[in-house]
């Protein structure tokens, strides 16, 4: 499997690679009422009114003003399209199932629901998070369903 691993508040994350669509430097937000707190707005991706999250504000991380070397790692799971901002991308591994360990019940105050697994790399504990519970499905449900112009997004 591999895995794209990136930094949020000094820690060390990843996601299946599978899932990643592609990374881009963080564009500007539009912002849209009654939605979550995590979800920052949209962006428009050559077109397409793609929603972000704001990862750390989502496992439980405090927030942090945006930075330059932000990033943003799009993904499509379940043919939903999401942004996932993190504080910066690393480097993509390649592990083996048999080096999965199970993730800590907590670890920086992150419920163990957002985390599939860890794995030890170069001496770090790397956590794997689980996408399927960062947004959940009535969540993408309603992501889906976004009425979005796009004159309102830049």
């Amino acid at each position: 499997m591999n895995l794209i691993v990136f930094l949020l508040e000094n820690a060390r994350y990843s996601l299946d690679v599978k899932n990643v669509e592609e990374i881009i430097p963080l564009p500007y937000i539009t912002p849209l009422a009654n939605l979550p707190s995590f979800i920052r707005g949209i962006i428009n991706l050559r077109g397409a009114a793609v929603p972000v999250v704001d990862l750390r504000k989502r496992i439980g991380l405090k927030s942090k003003s945006d930075e330059l070397n932000d990033t943003v790692i799009i993904v499509n799971f379940h043919d939903t399209i999401t942004g996932l901002i993190v504080d910066r991308v690393l480097y993509v591994i390649d592990v083996y199932e048999d080096q999965f360990i199970p993730p800590p019940e907590m670890l920086n105050g992150i419920d163990v629901k957002y985390m599939y697994a860890a794995v030890q790399v170069d001496k770090q504990l790397t956590v794997v998070l689980n996408l399927d519970n960062i947004l959940t499905l009535k969540e993408r449900e309603e992501l889906l369903g976004l009425d979005v112009c796009h004159a309102d997004i830049g």
